[in-house]
C-alpha cells in the first residue's frame, strides 16, 4: 500500500486546489466537458508530487503523461459524441499543460510572501470579474482561492518558523472552515443574475477560446463558434402577452451562413406610418390575433431592421423617419429603418398567427401536386443551394422523408424537425467555425451533432430546400413568460437572441417553425404536433414557448441543488471537526513528545554537571561515555532540525520519542559504566 508523507500531500493538495479555483474559468471557456478530465489528471500529478521517492514520482509522472497523450489524440472519441478534433485536442493538451506550469509556480512562489500575494491579487481581480458576470460561481470559486491561498502562507510560516512556537492547526482549520461557510452562504444568496449587464461578454473575451457569437448580430454570413449568452437587457416590450420578435430573415445560403439576396429598386416598397405595408400579411387564410405592440430600446441593438413581432400589418410610430415613411423589402419582408438608441420606442398593430398548424396539417394533397401554385419568384430566390452543398446533405433529407412516408408539405416539415430533434443535441459551448471549404450544415449533420438555434434553423432550411421546399432563415428574440417583469411587460435580453425558420407553404403563405429542441413559437403549443423525443427539454415557464433550462439567463436553484449543496455543507462539516480533532489529538502528541525530550535533556546536562545555559553539542561526551560517538552527529543534526526549523536540504524527519529514547539509552549505558568503572577515563 502506498503511503505518502503528510506535509508534502498537504501541500500538493492546496496548490491543486488553488490552481483549479483560479483556472476554472478558463477551464470552463476552452472545454467544459473537458475540463474535469484534465482536473482530475491534475490532481494525479499532485499526488504523485508528494512521494518522496524520485523514482516513483518519475515512473507515476510517465504513467500518467503518456496516458493523457492518448486521451488528446483520441480527443474527438473521448465524449459521447464526436467533436471538432483539431481545435479541441490542441486546446485540450494546452490547457493541461498550463495547469501543470502554473502548479509549479504556486510551489515556488508560496515561501516568498510578496511574489505569492501578487500572484493572488491577480486571481481575485479575475475571479471578481466572473463574480460580476455569473454570481454564484464567481463567490464560490473566490472563497475557495482564498482559502487555499492563506493555508498555504500558514504553511510556509510552519516551515520557515521554529517548531518552539508550536503551529496552531485548529485555529487555522476553523478559520479556513469559516471562509469556506462564509463563501457557501454568500453562493447561496447571490443574485442568479448578472450583477453588471454586459460582463459576462467582456469577461469571456478576455479568455483565449474559439471564434463566439454574442446576442442579436446582422451579419450572420459566417456562422459557427461557441455562444456566449449575455443577459444585457436590450428590450422592453409593452403586449397582451409573450411574442417571438422577429428581426431580419435571410433567403441566400452561402455554405458558410446566411446573407441577404441582392435587391435592387423593384425589390424595395416604400410604406408610410399609420398605413397597411404593401402587399399585405406574409400569411393568408390562417387564423389571427391582431393586437398593439409597444417596442422601447433599454440598449444598443446591431440591426437597421425593425424588430417585431411575426407579422406586422402596420407601423403606428417610428422615430428617425424623414417624410413619415420608411422601407420594406418585398422579397424578404424585411422593415428597413434608422437605427435607435436607448430610450426611443416604436409601436406597432402585429397579426400573430393563432395555432396555425393544425390548419397546415389538414391539408392532405402531396406536395408535388401543389409546387406549381408556389410563386416564381419564391422558388427561385427560396429554394437556392450552393453548388458545393454536399450530396450527403440532399440523399438524407430524402431519405428522412421517406423513412416517414412523409407526402405532403407539412409532413415533411414535420420530419426534418423531429429527426433534428432526435439525432441532434442542443449545446452552445465548445462549437468549432467550419474550416475552409467545409458546409455549415453538413459539419452539423455529420461531425458535430451539437450546435444551438443557428445549426438547427440552418440545417431545416437547407434540407427543406434540398426537397423543394421553400424556406428562410430568420432570426430575431424568443421571448417568454419567463421574460416578464410586470402585467404585459416583457425584458428581452441579449441572451435570448435565437433563429428559426419560415417555410411557405401554397395557398397559405409563409409560416414560422422552430427547429431547435425545447423551443416553440409562442403562437402556437407546439411547433410540431407529434410526439417529443424523450430526451426534448420541456418547459421551464410558459406552457407555450420552452427554453432550455441550461439558458445562462434562466437559471435558478433547484431542489435537487440545494439538496447537493446543504448535504455538501454538512459533509464539510463533519470533515471539518474530524480535522480539527484530528490536529488537537496531533498537537497534543507533539508537545508530550517535546516535554519529554526537555526532560531528558536536563537529565544529560545533570550527570555531565553541565549548566542550564548548556547547549545540545556539550552532550557529545555523554555519547562517547556510551560508546555511540560515531552516531552523535545524526542525533545532533536531528534534533536541532527538530527544535529549530526544518531545512529545505534536510530530509531528516525524527520524532520527539525517537530523540528522547535515543538520549535515554545513551544516559542509562553512561550511568551502567560509571556504576563499574569501566566507563571512566
Amino acid at each position: 500500500m502506498l503511503a505518502w508523507p503528510r506535509q508534502r500531500l498537504v501541500r500538493s493538495l492546496l496548490c491543486f486546489t488553488w490552481v483549479t479555483a483560479a483556472l476554472g474559468p478558463v477551464g470552463w471557456a476552452f472545454a467544459r466537458q473537458a475540463d474535469v478530465e484534465v482536473e482530475v489528471f491534475w490532481l494525479a500529478v499532485c499526488l504523485s508530487a508528494s512521494w518522496t521517492s524520485r523514482r516513483k514520482r518519475g515512473a507515476a509522472w510517465a504513467v500518467l503523461f503518456l496516458a493523457q497523450a492518448a486521451v488528446i489524440a483520441g480527443v474527438g472519441h473521448l465524449f459521447s459524441r464526436p467533436m471538432a478534433s483539431d481545435a479541441t485536442a490542441w486546446r485540450f493538451g494546452a490547457f493541461s499543460l498550463a495547469g501543470l506550469a502554473a502548479m509549479a509556480l504556486v510551489r515556488y512562489a508560496y515561501r516568498r510572501t510578496g511574489t505569492w500575494l501578487l500572484y493572488n491579487a491577480a486571481a481575485q481581480v479575475a475571479l471578481v470579474g466572473v463574480s460580476l458576470a455569473h454570481p454564484v460561481a464567481g463567490v464560490i470559486l473566490e472563497f475557495t482561492c482564498l482559502t487555499a491561498m492563506l493555508a498555504l502562507l500558514a504553511l510556509a510560516r510552519r516551515e520557515r518558523e521554529a517548531t518552539s512556537a508550536p503551529f496552531d492547526s485548529p485555529r487555522v482549520a476553523g478559520a479556513a472552515f469559516f471562509i469556506l461557510l462564509c463563501g457557501g452562504a454568500c453562493a447561496l444568496l447571490a443574485p442568479r443574475e448578472s450583477l453588471v449587464p454586459g460582463m459576462t461578454r467582456f469577461v469571456i473575451s478576455l479568455l483565449v477560446q474559439a471564434p463566439t457569437r454574442t446576442g442579436y448580430s446582422l451579419d450572420d454570413s459566417h456562422l459557427g463558434g461557441s455562444l456566449v449568452a449575455d443577459p444585457l437587457p436590450l428590450l422592453e416590450i409593452r403586449a397582451p402577452s409573450p411574442l417571438d420578435l422577429r428581426g431580419q430573415v435571410l433567403s441566400e445560403y452561402t455554405g458558410q451562413g446566411w446573407a441577404s439576396i441582392p435587391l435592387d429598386g423593384s425589390d424595395i416598397a416604400t410604406a408610410a406610418v399609420g398605413q397597411p405595408l404593401p402587399g399585405g400579411l406574409p400569411f393568408a387564410h390562417l387564423p389571427y390575433r391582431a393586437m398593439k405592440v409597444t417596442v422601447s430600446l433599454k440598449g444598443t441593438v446591431d440591426t437597421t431592421d425593425l424588430l417585431a413581432p411575426y407579422a406586422v400589418d402596420r407601423v403606428l410610430k417610428l422615430p428617425g423617419l424623414y417624410g413619415n415613411q420608411f422601407a420594406v423589402d418585398t422579397v424578404q419582408d424585411n422593415i428597413k429603418a434608422a437605427p435607435l438608441g436607448p430610450g426611443q420606442s416604436y409601436e406597432l398593430e402585429a397579426a400573430v398567427p393563432a395555432d396555425p398548424y393544425p390548419r397546415l396539417a389538414s391539408v392532405r394533397a402531396p406536395f408535388a401536386a401543389l409546387r406549381r401554385d408556389i410563386p416564381a419568384m419564391v422558388r427561385a430566390v427560396d429554394t437556392q443551394l450552393p453548388a458545393e452543398l454536399p450530396r450527403s446533405v440532399r440523399q438524407l433529407a430524402e431519405r428522412i422523408v421517406q423513412q416517414q412516408h412523409a407526402v405532403t408539405e407539412y409532413d415533411m416539415v414535420s420530419a426534418i424537425i423531429q429527426y433534428l430533434a432526435g439525432h441532434e443535441q442542443y449545446e452552445i459551448s465548445d462549437i468549432p467555425v467550419p474550416k475552409p471549404g467545409q458546409d455549415y450544415v453538413a459539419q452539423f449533420l455529420f461531425a458535430m451533432h451539437c450546435g444551438y438555434c443557428d445549426n438547427f434553423a440552418s440545417a431545416a432550411a437547407v434540407m427543406l430546400r434540398a426537397l423543394g421546399v421553400p424556406a428562410r432563415f430568420a432570426t430575431g428574440f424568443a421571448v417568454d413568460a419567463q421574460n416578464a417583469v410586470g402585467p404585459d411587460t416583457y425584458v428581452v435580453t441579449e441572451a435570448d437572441a435565437h433563429a428559426w425558420i419560415e417555410v411557405y407553404f401554397p395557398n397559405f403563405g409563409w409560416v414560422p417553425f422552430d427547429a431547435t429542441p425545447g423551443f416553440t413559437m409562442t403562437f402556437a403549443p407546439v411547433s410540431v404536433p407529434a410526439h417529443q423525443p424523450a430526451h426534448t427539454k420541456s418547459s421551464t415557464g410558459s406552457p407555450h414557448h420552452a427554453k432550455p433550462p441550461a439558458s445562462p439567463s434562466g437559471a435558478r436553484l433547484h431542489l435537487p441543488m440545494a439538496a447537493s449543496v446543504a448535504g455538501g455543507g454538512v459533509a464539510l462539516l463533519g470533515g471539518a471537526l474530524w480535522a480539527a480533532r484530528w490536529v488537537r489529538r496531533r498537537n497534543a502528541s507533539a508537545r508530550l513528545g517535546r516535554d519529554e525530550f526537555v526532560r531528558c535533556v536536563q537529565s544529560a546536562r545533570a550527570a555531565l554537571g553541565l549548566p542550564a545555559s548548556a547547549t545540545l553539542r556539550d552532550l557529545c561526551p555523554l555519547a562517547e561515555r556510551a560508546g555511540a560517538s560515531g552516531g552523535f552527529d545524526a542525533w545532533l543534526r536531528a534534533a536541532e532540525v527538530k527544535l529549530y526549523g526544518r531545512d529545505a536540504a534536510q530530509q531528516v524527519d525524527t520524532s520527539w520519542h525517537d530523540l528522547s529514547t535515543t538520549l535515554a539509552e545513551w544516559l542509562q549505558a553512561a550511568k551502567r559504566l560509571d556504576a563499574d568503572g569501566s566507563g571512566r577515563r
